[in-house]
């Protein structure tokens, strides 16, 4: 499973459009704090601009999963590769598994770079305000590190429709639609109670502003939803027939 793993990231890695991404998430954090070094002074701090993340950006990393699940796996369907790697005999379990943690490698890479480009050039550009303290940054970064648990489980789930539908634009649709469409759905059947409670996307904000048991909360939901598409991803590959 490990040399299937290194095979996926190497393969990654020798192709341009990763680091383009890679740069093109660097260079729009730094273009979001520049922005805000020109609001007013008293705006243009360092809390704000890390209390900005909180407020609009903690969801925005799981519109960009299926593009990493596209870069190990969703090519592979397209392109009709994957047979061979089954014909040749490789446990069908290990070479699911290790396009998913290949794809959770990738966004820990392309998560580090984004965060540090941000965290990193407001620092430089934007003014330290007395707000900014240790503890607010343990706090903040806490936040961020539960939203992450969010993004990894988003892989699973992105996988699983990869695997399913094997059309790249299709599998696209169908992944937001399974982010956004159950949320709206239980709204207009007022039942919005329960979207906080199972679904993925709504925990995002109960993270930015809820206290430690609610983000605790919100990790088991995320937690099971990953267990509950990479088992089904699982059982579904072992399945399915490869062409």
């Amino acid at each position: 499973m490990l040399h299937m793993i290194c095979a996926d990231l190497y393969k990654t890695f020798r192709r341009p459009f990763f680091y383009l991404f890679l740069a093109g998430m660097g260079v729009l954090a730094v273009a979001v704090n520049l922005s805000i070094s020109r609001m007013a002074p008293e705006n243009a701090t360092v809390t704000n601009a890390w209390m900005l993340v909180l407020a609009y950006f903690l969801s925005w990393p799981m519109l960009l999963m299926p593009v990493l699940v596209d870069l190990v796996s969703a090519e592979e369907y397209k392109e009709h590769t994957l047979k061979n790697s089954v014909s040749f005999g490789l446990n069908r379990t290990e070479l699911y598994l290790s396009k998913i943690v290949s794809a959770t490698v990738l966004g820990a890479v392309l998560g580090a770079v984004a965060l540090g480009a941000y965290c990193g050039s407001s620092l430089l550009f934007l003014r330290w305000d007395p707000a900014f303290q240790a503890a607010f940054a343990g706090d903040f970064f806490r936040r961020v590190g539960v939203s992450c648990i969010g993004y990894a489980a988003a892989i699973p789930l992105a996988a699983f429709l990869a695997m399913l539908l094997q059309r790249n634009s299709l599998f696209v649709f169908a992944y937001y639609g399974a982010l956004c469409l159950p949320q709206l759905l239980l709204q207009l059947f007022r039942l919005p109670q329960l979207s906080g409670r199972f679904l993925a996307m709504p925990q995002f904000s109960r993270i930015a502003a809820g206290t430690a048991r609610q983000m605790q909360a919100s990790a088991v939901v995320f937690l099971v939803t990953a267990a509950v598409f990479l088992c089904a991803g699982v059982v579904l590959f072992r399945k399915k027939d490869i062409c």
